[in-house]
Order: C-alpha cells, then sequence, then structure tokens
C-alpha cells in the first residue's frame, strides 16, 4: 500500500474528528434526541431534584440548553444557599463535573462540564439569551428535531423563552418561516406556550403533556413520587444523599411529596430503554402511557389519560408503576458511577432481539394463525452478570384486545401464537433482559406484530 492509499483512507476519518471538534457533540452521527429544557429552579425545590436525575442521564442525549427563568428564589420553600436561578443550576452543575471524570469511566458520551455550562444561560425577561439559544438550535444544520420541554413555570419566573422566540419569529420571518421553524419542535412539557400551543397554526407536531391531566384531585406529575419513591427499596438517604458524590449530596428533601421530582417524567419520557419510541405516546415509556387529549380535537396532542391493566388492577398509575422498580435501580446505578470504578458497579445489559442489537423498534408482518419465533440469543452482560428473560404482550400498546399466547415466555427463546381473528390489529411484545447485579438492572426491546390475513392453501 502506498503513502497515497493510507493518506486516502485516512483523511474521511480526519475530516470527520475536525468537523466533530469544531461543531460539537450535536454533530455526532447518531441518533440521540436533541434536548431543551426551561427550569424555574429557585422555585419549588423539586426542579433541583429533577435536575440532579436530568444530568445523570445527560449521556443519553445531545443537551442543547438548560434555560433558568426565575431570577430571584422564593425565600422561604428554596433553601439554596444561591439566590438565583442561574446560580442554583450551575451549582448543580458544577457538582456533576466533580462527577463527571468517573462517570465517563462508565459511559464516554457523558458531556463535559463546560459544554454544559456554555449551553446553560438565564431565561430572564430582561435578557434574550434564551430567546436567542432556541433559535439558533431551530436554525442550525441538523436535522433532527428539538426537544424541549418546560418544567412547570409558576409565578416569579419569567415569560417561557419558548413561546418568546416564536414570538420573534412569527414578527419577523412571517407565517411561513413562524410554520418552517415550529415544524422543529417537540414538546415533552408543561404548556407556558400561550396561543402558540392551540390558537396560532400550525400546531406544534407533537406535544406530550406529562403534567396532566388531574385524577381525583391529582395531576399526573404529583403521581411520580408516590409511585417511584420506594420502588426497588430505593432510599433516599441511603442510594442518593450519602456517599455518591457532591451531585447527589445536592438533592433537596424539603417538598410536599417525598421525593416530589414533579419534572422527571418530561424527560424520562425521552430516555431511550429499548421499548419506547417518543414519536408514539401510547406506546409507553418510563413516565407512563399518554392517549389523545381530548380538548385538543385534531391536533398530534397527548396527555396521560390511559389505564394499564397490570398485577391485580387497572388504572393509569399502572402505566408508570409496571416500570417504577426498574428506573429507580438505574438511578440508582448512574449515582454509584458517581463514586465507583467500573468494575465495581453495575450496568445495563444489552438486549439483542431477533439478532439485532441496539434500540430500534422491530415490525414484523405475520399471518394469522402462524407462529412468530422470539429470539433473545447474543445478549449479553457487560458485567458478566447472569441474565434473566420475560417476553410480555403489553395489550394496551397494540390493537388487539384477544389473549395471546407465548409459550416458553420466561426463556432465551419463545413463541408466540399469531391469533386466528387478529386480522389488521397489531401485537406489541417487550422482551425485558435483566441482570443480577447489585442494583439488578434492565434492557428492553420491543416488537410489533402486523397481523396480516392468513395463507391460503395451494390447491392441487
Amino acid at each position: 500500500m502506498t503513502f497515497s492509499d493510507c493518506l486516502g483512507g485516512w483523511m474521511p476519518a480526519l475530516l470527520a474528528a475536525a468537523l466533530l471538534m469544531v461543531l460539537g457533540p450535536a454533530a455526532r452521527a447518531d441518533d440521540r434526541l436533541r434536548v431543551i429544557i426551561e427550569t424555574d429552579a429557585g422555585g419549588d425545590p423539586d426542579d433541583e431534584q429533577s435536575l440532579v436525575r436530568f444530568l445523570l442521564y445527560a449521556n443519553e442525549w445531545d443537551v442543547e440548553g438548560i434555560i433558568a427563568n426565575r431570577p430571584t428564589a422564593r425565600d422561604g420553600e428554596n433553601k439554596n444557599p444561591e439566590r438565583t436561578g442561574l446560580g442554583i443550576v450551575r451549582r448543580l452543575i458544577e457538582a456533576y463535573g466533580q462527577c463527571y471524570p468517573n462517570s465517563i469511566k462508565h459511559d464516554r458520551r457523558y458531556p463535559t462540564t463546560e459544554y454544559l455550562l456554555r449551553r446553560t444561560v438565564a431565561g430572564y425577561n430582561d435578557t434574550d439569551e434564551a430567546v436567542n439559544l432556541i433559535i439558533s438550535a431551530g436554525d442550525s444544520l441538523d436535522s433532527r428535531p428539538i426537544w424541549y420541554s418546560d418544567w412547570g413555570t409558576d409565578h416569579g419566573a419569567s415569560v417561557n423563552n419558548l413561546k418568546r422566540a416564536l414570538d420573534k419569529i412569527l414578527r419577523d420571518r412571517g407565517a411561513a418561516g413562524y410554520a418552517r421553524f415550529k415544524s422543529r419542535i417537540r414538546l415533552s412539557s408543561a404548556n407556558a406556550f400561550g396561543d402558540h400551543t392551540s390558537s396560532i397554526s400550525p400546531p406544534f407536531p407533537i406535544w406530550v403533556d406529562t403534567f396532566r391531566p388531574e385524577r381525583d384531585g391529582k395531576r399526573w406529575y404529583h403521581r411520580f413520587s408516590a409511585l417511584t419513591a420506594k420502588a426497588g427499596r430505593f432510599d433516599v438517604k441511603r442510594d442518593l444523599l450519602s456517599g455518591h458524590g457532591p451531585l447527589g449530596a445536592l438533592y433537596p428533601t424539603n417538598t410536599t411529596h417525598p421525593q416530589k421530582e414533579g419534572d422527571s417524567m418530561s424527560f424520562l419520557y425521552l430516555v431511550p430503554t429499548g421499548m419506547n419510541d417518543p414519536e408514539h405516546p401510547g406506546w409507553g415509556s418510563w413516565a407512563g402511557r399518554y392517549g389523545r387529549n381530548e380538548n385538543e380535537e385534531g391536533r398530534p396532542y397527548y396527555w396521560a389519560n390511559q389505564e394499564d391493566a397490570w398485577h391485580s388492577g387497572k388504572s393509569r398509575d399502572n402505566t408508570l408503576a409496571r416500570w417504577a422498580e426498574h428506573l429507580q435501580n438505574d438511578f440508582r446505578a448512574r449515582l454509584e458511577w458517581c463514586v465507583k470504578p467500573y468494575d465495581r458497579a453495575n450496568h445495563r445489559p444489552i438486549a439483542v432481539l431477533n439478532g439485532e442489537a441496539g434500540a430500534s423498534i422491530q415490525h414484523t408482518y405475520s399471518p394469522a394463525g402462524s407462529t412468530v419465533l422470539l429470539g433473545a440469543s447474543g445478549s449479553t452482560d457487560p458485567d458478566k452478570n447472569k441474565l434473566a428473560y420475560e417476553w410480555t404482550v403489553y395489550p394496551e400498546a397494540g390493537s388487539y384486545r384477544g389473549q395471546v399466547s407465548i409459550a416458553s415466555e420466561l426463556t432465551e427463546n419463545a413463541v408466540l401464537a399469531v391469533p386466528s381473528d387478529g386480522v389488521g390489529k397489531t401485537i406489541h411484545v417487550i422482551l425485558t433482559v435483566t441482570d443480577d447485579g447489585q442494583p439488578p438492572l434492565v434492557a428492553y426491546r420491543r416488537i410489533i406484530i402486523h397481523v396480516t390475513s392468513p395463507l391460503r392453501a395451494s390447491g392441487p
């Protein structure tokens, strides 16, 4: 091989590396979601609780922005020594930075402290920093949409900055420019966007309200505490506040609900677990399962109005409760990543579905009355832990409502009998692979079976 051949082979790689250095993590050739959050940190301390968890999952997304929109912390309720929203957020990011040298031993995708701080801005009414950040992200050459989460702006906070950005875009670029820009935004969020949500066309491509509706006097975000705080025997002092580094130590406990984290579902909805797709709220995720918002007819808007039958009952709570132990164990493991070496911590297994690794959801088209082979062969665990397998039909996520039989559902390979009356329907199957580490961690995969007409027997 000549020197020219070597140079030709290396040049594309060198060019890609150079572009990555210039453009930063948002230019990575992967399928991670672009995410912007807006928090009124300095009010209800649960924003700080959620921010601790968010930062531990910052490796899962390209974090485009963190906006602090409360200029002055609320006396009495908020006890953080920093007394501005921006100061509180930066304090948490700096604590994350102290964990960073150890965290990257577990996942090298964690962004640097400097990267996060460059994208953390004040969203106060007297500055356009946050508005400019949003517009710059929306105008970038990166074709991936942006998932935006407002964590529940209340009194004392500034006007939501996506609303301000959209006001400016509409004023400066007109209806066509506004429509183009808005088409790039997805919402996993409380509604803080005024007329942009329901009155000014076009609607957002998707809005998932992870906060509402209210049932039995409780909004959906109020249920996070009750369903997760003790799941998997999670103990806030043992697993979070003590011996898990400076970030966990900043988790406040003076909230109205123990471990309230009312904002966490807005980003847990986006965690790529292997069984969820944010573009399909009705399929279920670590933030529950969502259906069309009846008050927003004709718009692709969703909220937590769905129920799952699970264990002994059917309720909205079950759409989150079924995953609560898994997500809390995952939280525990990431807190340990802040302080433990790789070989003393646990990591998720790698689930292989029908020979395919990764997190993509599979689709198969199978005739009524046939069988579908389900295989998890090749699944591995990075810590060499023993793996357990479970294949489960998720009835509410699909359209078929009858009974579906899976043989050998607790083994590596299983067989599903496609119902003879299921033509035109879908059946969702979740593979759960669980290791026996401490804490035990899971990986999921989803396969959607589209039932077609039965095959006709060929004649003589």
